[in-house]
Protein backbone atom coordinates (compact mmCIF):
# COMPACT_ATOMS: atom_id res chain seq x y z
CA UNK A 1 0.00 0.00 0.00
CA UNK A 2 0.97 3.56 -0.56
CA UNK A 3 1.03 6.24 1.75
CA UNK A 4 0.69 10.25 0.76
CA UNK A 5 0.53 13.71 2.87
CA UNK A 6 -2.05 16.58 2.24
CA UNK A 7 0.35 19.22 3.89
CA UNK A 8 -1.72 21.71 5.52
CA UNK A 9 0.06 24.38 7.60
CA UNK A 10 -1.46 27.38 9.78
CA UNK A 11 0.08 30.34 11.10
CA UNK A 12 -1.22 29.59 14.50
CA UNK A 13 0.97 28.03 17.12
CA UNK A 14 -2.64 25.60 17.91
CA UNK A 15 -5.96 25.80 18.70
CA UNK A 16 -5.90 27.65 21.85
CA UNK A 17 -3.96 30.27 20.73
CA UNK A 18 -5.24 32.48 17.60
CA UNK A 19 -3.40 35.26 16.75
CA UNK A 20 -5.22 38.03 14.45
CA UNK A 21 -3.86 38.31 10.98
CA UNK A 22 -1.34 35.73 12.04
CA UNK A 23 -0.68 34.99 7.86
CA UNK A 24 1.17 37.81 7.49
CA UNK A 25 3.65 37.90 10.76
CA UNK A 26 6.97 36.44 9.55
CA UNK A 27 7.95 34.97 12.44
CA UNK A 28 4.76 32.62 12.66
CA UNK A 29 5.44 31.77 8.95
CA UNK A 30 9.12 30.64 9.44
CA UNK A 31 7.84 28.27 12.43
CA UNK A 32 5.39 26.79 10.07
CA UNK A 33 8.65 26.51 7.28
CA UNK A 34 10.45 24.88 9.97
CA UNK A 35 7.98 22.03 10.70
CA UNK A 36 7.22 21.67 7.14
CA UNK A 37 10.71 20.59 6.47
CA UNK A 38 11.04 18.20 9.64
CA UNK A 39 7.70 16.59 8.38
CA UNK A 40 8.78 16.07 4.89
CA UNK A 41 12.15 14.74 6.24
CA UNK A 42 9.71 12.18 8.35
CA UNK A 43 7.90 11.61 5.43
CA UNK A 44 10.84 10.96 3.43
CA UNK A 45 12.80 8.74 5.81
CA UNK A 46 9.33 6.67 6.88
CA UNK A 47 8.66 5.51 3.06
CA UNK A 48 5.54 7.63 2.45
CA UNK A 49 5.11 8.01 -1.36
CA UNK A 50 4.12 11.61 -1.75
CA UNK A 51 3.54 15.22 0.08
CA UNK A 52 1.26 17.34 -1.59
CA UNK A 53 -0.25 21.44 -1.21
CA UNK A 54 -3.44 22.74 -2.10
CA UNK A 55 -3.37 26.52 -3.62
CA UNK A 56 -4.38 28.98 -1.32
CA UNK A 57 -4.16 32.89 -1.52
CA UNK A 58 -4.81 35.88 0.75
CA UNK A 59 -5.19 33.89 3.73
CA UNK A 60 -3.63 36.97 5.81
CA UNK A 61 -5.61 35.51 8.63
CA UNK A 62 -3.28 32.41 9.14
CA UNK A 63 -5.89 30.43 8.19
CA UNK A 64 -7.32 27.92 6.80
CA UNK A 65 -3.68 26.65 5.16
CA UNK A 66 -0.90 29.19 4.35
CA UNK A 67 0.18 27.54 0.85
CA UNK A 68 0.01 30.14 -2.10
CA UNK A 69 2.13 28.48 -4.02
CA UNK A 70 2.25 24.75 -4.22
CA UNK A 71 5.12 24.57 -6.75
CA UNK A 72 7.45 26.67 -5.23
CA UNK A 73 6.58 24.92 -1.73
CA UNK A 74 7.42 21.52 -3.73
CA UNK A 75 10.83 22.56 -4.97
CA UNK A 76 11.43 24.09 -1.40
CA UNK A 77 10.83 20.08 0.11
CA UNK A 78 12.21 18.51 -2.63
CA UNK A 79 15.47 20.30 -1.73
CA UNK A 80 15.79 19.27 2.04
CA UNK A 81 14.65 15.58 1.06
CA UNK A 82 15.66 12.56 -1.09
CA UNK A 83 13.36 10.62 -2.82
CA UNK A 84 10.34 11.71 -1.92
CA UNK A 85 7.14 12.51 -4.40
CA UNK A 86 6.46 15.98 -4.23
CA UNK A 87 2.80 17.35 -5.89
CA UNK A 88 -0.41 19.69 -5.94
CA UNK A 89 -3.69 19.08 -4.99
CA UNK A 90 -3.98 20.95 -6.79
CA UNK A 91 -3.45 23.94 -9.36
CA UNK A 92 -6.56 26.28 -9.98
CA UNK A 93 -6.25 25.74 -13.48
CA UNK A 94 -9.34 27.29 -14.51
CA UNK A 95 -8.12 30.84 -13.21
CA UNK A 96 -4.46 30.68 -14.40
CA UNK A 97 -2.39 31.06 -17.83
CA UNK A 98 -2.37 27.19 -18.69
CA UNK A 99 0.50 27.89 -20.70
CA UNK A 100 2.77 29.08 -17.67
CA UNK A 101 1.35 26.23 -15.46
CA UNK A 102 2.31 23.68 -17.66
CA UNK A 103 6.04 25.98 -18.10
CA UNK A 104 6.52 26.02 -14.02
CA UNK A 105 5.46 22.03 -13.71
CA UNK A 106 7.98 20.61 -15.88
CA UNK A 107 11.05 22.81 -14.54
CA UNK A 108 9.57 21.48 -10.72
CA UNK A 109 9.71 18.19 -12.73
CA UNK A 110 13.57 18.44 -14.02
CA UNK A 111 14.63 20.06 -11.15
CA UNK A 112 13.54 17.39 -9.07
CA UNK A 113 14.62 14.82 -11.74
CA UNK A 114 11.30 12.97 -11.48
CA UNK A 115 9.72 13.83 -8.47
CA UNK A 116 6.85 15.56 -9.37
CA UNK A 117 2.99 14.59 -8.38
CA UNK A 118 0.69 16.86 -10.02
CA UNK A 119 -2.95 18.33 -9.17
CA UNK A 120 -5.58 20.43 -10.36
CA UNK A 121 -8.81 21.61 -9.56
CA UNK A 122 -11.50 23.98 -10.52
CA UNK A 123 -11.43 26.18 -7.86
CA UNK A 124 -13.84 27.02 -5.05
CA UNK A 125 -12.56 30.41 -3.13
CA UNK A 126 -14.24 33.37 -4.44
CA UNK A 127 -11.67 35.74 -1.98
CA UNK A 128 -8.92 34.82 -3.91
CA UNK A 129 -10.04 33.06 -7.36
CA UNK A 130 -12.65 35.64 -8.58
CA UNK A 131 -9.56 38.47 -8.00
CA UNK A 132 -6.86 35.98 -10.03
CA UNK A 133 -9.32 35.14 -12.60
CA UNK A 134 -10.79 38.46 -13.27
CA UNK A 135 -8.50 38.52 -16.86
CA UNK A 136 -10.33 35.56 -18.07
CA UNK A 137 -12.87 36.44 -16.58
CA UNK A 138 -13.71 33.37 -14.25
CA UNK A 139 -14.26 33.05 -10.70
CA UNK A 140 -14.94 30.20 -7.97
CA UNK A 141 -17.33 27.84 -9.01
CA UNK A 142 -19.70 25.42 -6.71
CA UNK A 143 -20.15 22.50 -8.47
CA UNK A 144 -23.96 23.01 -8.51
CA UNK A 145 -24.15 22.44 -12.71
CA UNK A 146 -25.47 26.48 -12.89
CA UNK A 147 -24.36 28.15 -16.32
CA UNK A 148 -21.07 29.48 -14.32
CA UNK A 149 -20.37 25.94 -13.04
CA UNK A 150 -20.72 24.68 -16.62
CA UNK A 151 -18.69 27.60 -18.33
CA UNK A 152 -16.06 26.73 -15.28
CA UNK A 153 -16.08 22.63 -16.40
CA UNK A 154 -15.39 23.87 -20.15
CA UNK A 155 -12.21 26.40 -18.55
CA UNK A 156 -10.97 23.47 -16.46
CA UNK A 157 -11.03 20.84 -19.86
CA UNK A 158 -9.37 23.63 -21.82
CA UNK A 159 -6.66 24.21 -19.72
CA UNK A 160 -5.54 20.72 -19.15
CA UNK A 161 -5.81 20.17 -23.14
CA UNK A 162 -3.58 22.76 -23.51
CA UNK A 163 -1.34 21.60 -20.56
CA UNK A 164 -0.88 18.44 -21.99
CA UNK A 165 -0.21 19.65 -25.59
CA UNK A 166 2.51 22.00 -24.12
CA UNK A 167 3.64 18.97 -22.14
CA UNK A 168 3.88 16.13 -25.18
CA UNK A 169 4.42 18.33 -28.66
CA UNK A 170 7.42 20.14 -29.17
CA UNK A 171 5.59 22.95 -30.49
CA UNK A 172 1.49 23.85 -30.92
CA UNK A 173 -1.41 25.88 -31.70
CA UNK A 174 -5.15 26.33 -29.76
CA UNK A 175 -8.08 27.62 -30.45
CA UNK A 176 -10.63 27.46 -27.79
CA UNK A 177 -13.28 29.63 -26.09
CA UNK A 178 -11.00 31.06 -23.63
CA UNK A 179 -7.28 30.89 -25.08
CA UNK A 180 -5.58 30.70 -28.55
CA UNK A 181 -2.12 29.98 -28.23
CA UNK A 182 -0.14 31.87 -30.33
CA UNK A 183 -2.27 35.01 -30.26
CA UNK A 184 -3.47 35.79 -33.96
CA UNK A 185 -1.03 38.27 -36.11
CA UNK A 186 1.92 37.54 -33.26
CA UNK A 187 5.07 37.85 -35.10
CA UNK A 188 8.57 36.46 -34.17
CA UNK A 189 11.25 38.19 -36.28
CA UNK A 190 14.42 36.04 -34.50
CA UNK A 191 17.24 34.27 -36.63
CA UNK A 192 18.01 31.93 -34.66
CA UNK A 193 14.32 30.77 -34.30
CA UNK A 194 14.32 30.35 -38.31
CA UNK A 195 16.99 28.39 -38.31
CA UNK A 196 16.77 26.30 -35.66
CA UNK A 197 13.12 26.69 -34.58
CA UNK A 198 9.96 25.35 -36.49
CA UNK A 199 7.88 27.76 -34.99
CA UNK A 200 8.23 30.70 -37.53
CA UNK A 201 7.10 30.57 -40.81
CA UNK A 202 7.02 33.21 -43.71
CA UNK A 203 6.47 37.41 -43.05
CA UNK A 204 7.85 36.16 -39.34
CA UNK A 205 4.71 34.42 -38.53
CA UNK A 206 4.29 32.57 -34.97
CA UNK A 207 2.82 29.07 -36.16
CA UNK A 208 3.18 27.42 -32.73
CA UNK A 209 4.19 28.03 -28.81
CA UNK A 210 6.03 25.85 -26.71
CA UNK A 211 7.75 25.24 -23.46
CA UNK A 212 11.42 24.54 -22.18
CA UNK A 213 11.97 22.21 -20.80
CA UNK A 214 9.78 19.63 -21.54
CA UNK A 215 8.92 17.35 -18.32
CA UNK A 216 11.34 15.02 -17.20
CA UNK A 217 9.05 11.95 -16.73
CA UNK A 218 7.67 10.86 -19.92
CA UNK A 219 5.14 11.44 -21.42
CA UNK A 220 4.94 13.67 -17.74
CA UNK A 221 4.18 13.22 -14.34
CA UNK A 222 1.33 11.49 -12.90
CA UNK A 223 -2.05 13.50 -12.25
CA UNK A 224 -4.24 13.72 -9.80
CA UNK A 225 -7.68 15.74 -8.56
CA UNK A 226 -9.67 16.78 -5.56
CA UNK A 227 -12.80 14.93 -5.05
CA UNK A 228 -15.72 16.64 -6.93
CA UNK A 229 -19.91 16.67 -5.75
CA UNK A 230 -20.31 16.02 -9.78
CA UNK A 231 -20.27 12.98 -11.86
CA UNK A 232 -19.15 14.52 -15.17
CA UNK A 233 -15.71 15.76 -13.52
CA UNK A 234 -15.15 12.25 -12.19
CA UNK A 235 -15.87 10.95 -15.85
CA UNK A 236 -13.94 13.05 -17.38
CA UNK A 237 -11.07 12.71 -14.89
CA UNK A 238 -11.49 8.59 -15.33
CA UNK A 239 -11.07 8.96 -19.19
CA UNK A 240 -7.51 11.04 -18.61
CA UNK A 241 -6.23 8.30 -16.57
CA UNK A 242 -6.00 10.52 -13.48
CA UNK A 243 -6.26 10.10 -9.74
CA UNK A 244 -9.49 11.37 -7.66
CA UNK A 245 -8.82 12.46 -4.38
CA UNK A 246 -11.89 11.04 -1.82
CA UNK A 247 -11.80 11.53 1.67
CA UNK A 248 -15.92 10.91 2.24
CA UNK A 249 -16.14 8.82 5.23
CA UNK A 250 -18.93 7.57 3.34
CA UNK A 251 -18.70 3.73 1.96
CA UNK A 252 -21.60 4.19 -0.42
CA UNK A 253 -19.92 7.11 -1.93
CA UNK A 254 -16.65 5.92 -2.32
CA UNK A 255 -18.27 2.64 -4.30
CA UNK A 256 -20.47 4.88 -6.23
CA UNK A 257 -16.87 6.92 -7.12
CA UNK A 258 -14.95 4.21 -8.01
CA UNK A 259 -17.74 2.72 -10.46
CA UNK A 260 -18.49 6.00 -12.01
CA UNK A 261 -14.40 5.90 -12.52
CA UNK A 262 -14.31 2.66 -13.44
CA UNK A 263 -16.90 2.49 -16.09
CA UNK A 264 -15.77 5.94 -17.29
CA UNK A 265 -11.90 4.06 -18.07
CA UNK A 266 -13.46 0.79 -19.30
CA UNK A 267 -15.90 2.82 -22.09
CA UNK A 268 -12.24 4.98 -23.19
CA UNK A 269 -10.70 1.18 -23.55
CA UNK A 270 -8.95 1.09 -20.13
CA UNK A 271 -9.15 -1.75 -17.89
CA UNK A 272 -8.88 -0.79 -13.78
CA UNK A 273 -8.08 -3.38 -11.06
CA UNK A 274 -10.74 -3.02 -8.56
CA UNK A 275 -10.27 0.01 -6.68
CA UNK A 276 -7.92 2.06 -9.00
CA UNK A 277 -8.44 5.46 -9.49
CA UNK A 278 -9.33 6.85 -6.26
CA UNK A 279 -7.01 7.61 -3.60
CA UNK A 280 -9.71 7.51 -0.31
CA UNK A 281 -8.15 8.97 3.40
CA UNK A 282 -8.93 12.39 5.31
CA UNK A 283 -7.47 13.26 9.07
CA UNK A 284 -5.85 11.49 11.37
CA UNK A 285 -5.36 11.33 15.23
CA UNK A 286 -3.10 8.87 16.72
CA UNK A 287 -1.56 8.43 20.62
CA UNK A 288 -0.49 5.49 22.27
CA UNK A 289 -3.77 4.98 24.34
CA UNK A 290 -7.39 5.40 23.44
CA UNK A 291 -8.35 7.99 25.98
CA UNK A 292 -5.79 10.89 24.48
CA UNK A 293 -6.30 9.50 20.56
CA UNK A 294 -9.75 10.17 21.54
CA UNK A 295 -9.06 13.91 23.75
CA UNK A 296 -6.94 14.59 20.00
CA UNK A 297 -9.82 13.54 17.64
CA UNK A 298 -12.46 15.87 19.25
CA UNK A 299 -9.73 18.71 18.76
CA UNK A 300 -9.37 17.77 15.16
CA UNK A 301 -12.95 17.24 14.83
CA UNK A 302 -13.39 20.96 16.07
CA UNK A 303 -10.80 22.89 14.51
CA UNK A 304 -12.07 21.59 11.10
CA UNK A 305 -16.00 22.50 11.70
CA UNK A 306 -14.61 25.94 12.64
CA UNK A 307 -12.56 25.98 9.53
CA UNK A 308 -14.08 24.16 6.46
CA UNK A 309 -17.84 23.66 8.22
CA UNK A 310 -18.67 27.29 7.68
CA UNK A 311 -19.86 29.52 4.87
CA UNK A 312 -18.58 29.74 2.26
CA UNK A 313 -16.98 25.93 2.31
CA UNK A 314 -19.58 24.36 3.99
CA UNK A 315 -18.12 21.09 3.98
CA UNK A 316 -18.92 17.64 5.88
CA UNK A 317 -16.32 16.44 7.59
CA UNK A 318 -13.89 14.27 6.17
CA UNK A 319 -13.03 10.45 6.72
CA UNK A 320 -11.32 10.16 10.00
CA UNK A 321 -9.04 7.78 10.89
CA UNK A 322 -8.68 7.80 14.69
CA UNK A 323 -7.11 5.59 17.62
CA UNK A 324 -4.22 3.69 18.65
CA UNK A 325 -2.07 2.67 16.13
CA UNK A 326 -3.42 -0.89 16.11
CA UNK A 327 -6.65 0.80 15.63
CA UNK A 328 -5.77 2.74 12.64
CA UNK A 329 -4.18 -0.28 11.26
CA UNK A 330 -7.58 -2.24 11.45
CA UNK A 331 -9.24 1.16 9.94
CA UNK A 332 -6.87 1.19 7.05
CA UNK A 333 -6.91 -2.43 6.54
CA UNK A 334 -10.92 -2.06 6.66
CA UNK A 335 -10.66 -0.06 3.94
CA UNK A 336 -8.19 -2.18 1.80
CA UNK A 337 -11.12 -5.39 2.19
CA UNK A 338 -14.30 -3.36 1.50
CA UNK A 339 -13.16 -1.18 -1.54
CA UNK A 340 -10.01 -2.67 -3.27
CA UNK A 341 -7.78 0.54 -2.54
CA UNK A 342 -4.19 0.41 -2.28
CA UNK A 343 -3.53 4.15 -1.71
CA UNK A 344 -4.49 6.33 1.29
CA UNK A 345 -4.04 10.02 1.40
CA UNK A 346 -3.72 11.39 5.23
CA UNK A 347 -4.32 15.31 5.72
CA UNK A 348 -1.01 16.39 8.07
CA UNK A 349 -1.83 19.58 9.98
CA UNK A 350 0.20 21.83 11.80
CA UNK A 351 1.72 23.69 14.19
CA UNK A 352 -2.47 24.12 14.88
CA UNK A 353 -4.78 22.61 15.76
CA UNK A 354 -2.12 20.41 18.51
CA UNK A 355 1.03 22.04 18.70
CA UNK A 356 4.41 21.50 17.09
CA UNK A 357 4.90 18.41 19.34
CA UNK A 358 2.25 16.83 19.77
CA UNK A 359 1.67 17.37 15.64
CA UNK A 360 5.35 15.89 14.89
CA UNK A 361 5.01 13.58 17.62
CA UNK A 362 1.71 11.70 15.70
CA UNK A 363 3.51 11.82 12.61
CA UNK A 364 6.46 9.50 14.08
CA UNK A 365 4.00 7.27 15.42
CA UNK A 366 1.96 7.19 12.14
CA UNK A 367 5.43 6.27 10.44
CA UNK A 368 6.79 4.12 12.71
CA UNK A 369 3.62 2.09 14.14
CA UNK A 370 1.45 1.96 11.46
CA UNK A 371 2.92 2.56 8.06
CA UNK A 372 5.31 -1.22 8.31
CA UNK A 373 1.82 -3.21 8.86
CA UNK A 374 1.45 -2.48 5.18
CA UNK A 375 4.69 -3.45 3.85
CA UNK A 376 6.52 0.30 4.14
CA UNK A 377 9.35 1.08 6.06
CA UNK A 378 9.60 2.77 9.56
CA UNK A 379 11.46 5.41 10.09
CA UNK A 380 15.26 5.08 9.93
CA UNK A 381 17.19 6.64 12.22
CA UNK A 382 20.05 8.96 11.86
CA UNK A 383 23.43 7.70 10.92
CA UNK A 384 21.96 3.91 10.62
CA UNK A 385 23.91 1.89 8.31
CA UNK A 386 26.95 3.97 8.87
Amino acid sequence: MKFYLMFNPYCWPDHETPVKMAGRRTDLYQDVVEVAVEHAQIADRSGFSGVFFSEQHGNVEGVPEVTDNPILWDLFLAGHTENIMVGQLGNTITVNNPLAVADQIAHLDQLTKGRALVGFTRGNTTRWADQYGQHIPMGATRSDKSEHDERNMRALIEAWEIIKLAWTEEIFSFDGEFWKFPIPGSKWAYPPSKEWGVSVGEDDELLGVGIAPGPYQDPHPRIFAPMSGRAATVRFWAREAATIMCLTPRDDLIEGMLKVYADEAESSGREVRRGEGIIVGGTYSIAADEATAKRRAAVMEDWDAMLYGVPPYNLPHPMALNGTPQQIIDQIGALQEKHGVEELLLINEFPAPHGREVATEMLEMLASEVLPAFGVRGPEPVGAGN
